[in-house]
């Protein structure tokens, strides 16, 4: 009687510990997430919604006092500053400029790679990635020593070559300041892109090829109807990333001509808003505008170049 008593009396407690136990598995993945969650609420969500609200206010250093609510104002002077206009022309051409850049060089290097022997290939992939891991000025600062126009690598094999006669100094022409800038960002962005359309080429089965030349594809045919189709997951990455960079560009603009209007990119205009002219409402605009840009880019990329591929 007494140890019926005692089951009856520890079965609620076993219900209990097993309803806790339902509920503990079911918060686990959340608590598991908090961490991050919290992370990107402080970085990202909360200065994106800061940025919102200053960029609807006078926010300038030169008058501390007035914070007053100018609406779209900000938004509206940004883009009808003739100096901010030429930033974005000449940032739409480094975009153009690069995006043609890595869609050539990079699946070049990626079909290279892809065709050394697999004892050779880390060799060679850590010679190709190692322009990726150098920063931004440092990038900037190479090249400034190659188109130099007295001691620089460029001038000295052209005229070796007979090709000039003379020096030249490079960046006194503006077409050809932006395509020299861009080979210089192109140099730092090319090797990770390659290494994602390796990754692609590497995951698409031999067979396939095996079958499409017994069919009697050519090689050209066969890297327009196979290798193409089957890289855009990794050709939409490549993109993104790209116009990322490329819109976003600064270190290399900044240390190869500066401030030069003819050269300067949409982010550097930025910077002589809110650093030189001290009106962080008009930067923090500028900067938010840029920033729609490249999301309204990359939305499209992948949404008209993006596919889930099946083999």
């Amino acid at each position: 009687m007494e140890l019926h008593t005692v089951a009856k009396e520890t079965r609620p407690l076993r219900k209990k510990r097993r309803t806790h136990l339902v509920h503990m598995k079911t918060m686990t993945p959340y608590l598991l997430v908090l961490p991050a969650m919290a992370v990107i609420l402080g970085l990202v969500i909360y200065p994106l919604i800061f940025s919102v609200f200053s960029s609807l206010h006078v926010d300038n250093l030169l008058y501390p006092s007035i914070h007053t609510f100018v609406g779209w104002k900000n938004y509206q002077q940004v883009l009808s500053d003739p100096s901010f206009q030429i930033a974005a022309r000449n940032t739409g051409l480094y975009f153009i400029f690069a995006t043609v850049g890595i869609l050539l060089f990079g699946l070049t290097i990626s079909s290279w790679l892809h065709s050394i022997p697999h004892r050779w290939r880390g060799l060679f992939l850590t010679i190709v990635i190692l322009p990726w891991a150098v920063p931004g000025v440092v990038t900037g600062l190479l090249w400034s020593f190659i188109y130099n126009p007295t001691s620089g690598i460029l001038d000295g094999a052209l005229t070796s070559l007979h090709i000039i006669s003379h020096n030249i100094i490079w960046f006194n022409h503006t077409s050809v300041s932006l395509i020299l800038i861009t080979i210089a960002l192109l140099w730092q962005i090319v090797p990770l892109a390659s290494i994602i359309l390796l990754a692609g080429l590497e995951s698409i089965p031999p067979t396939i090829y095996e079958a499409a030349t017994v069919d009697g594809c050519t090689p050209v045919r066969r890297f327009f109807r196979i290798t193409l189709p089957l890289l855009r997951p990794s050709l939409a990455i490549v993109l993104v990333q790209t116009a990322v960079l490329s819109i976003g560009i600064f270190d290399q603009v900044y240390v190869l001509t500066g401030y030069d209007p003819s050269t300067k990119s949409a982010v550097i205009q930025t910077y002589l808003y809110a650093f030189q002219n001290l009106n962080f409402g008009q930067g923090i605009s500028a900067a938010l505008i840029i920033t729609l840009g490249i999301t309204v880019i990359g939305y499209l990329y992948l949404r008209l170049i993006y596919r889930e591929v099946a083999y």
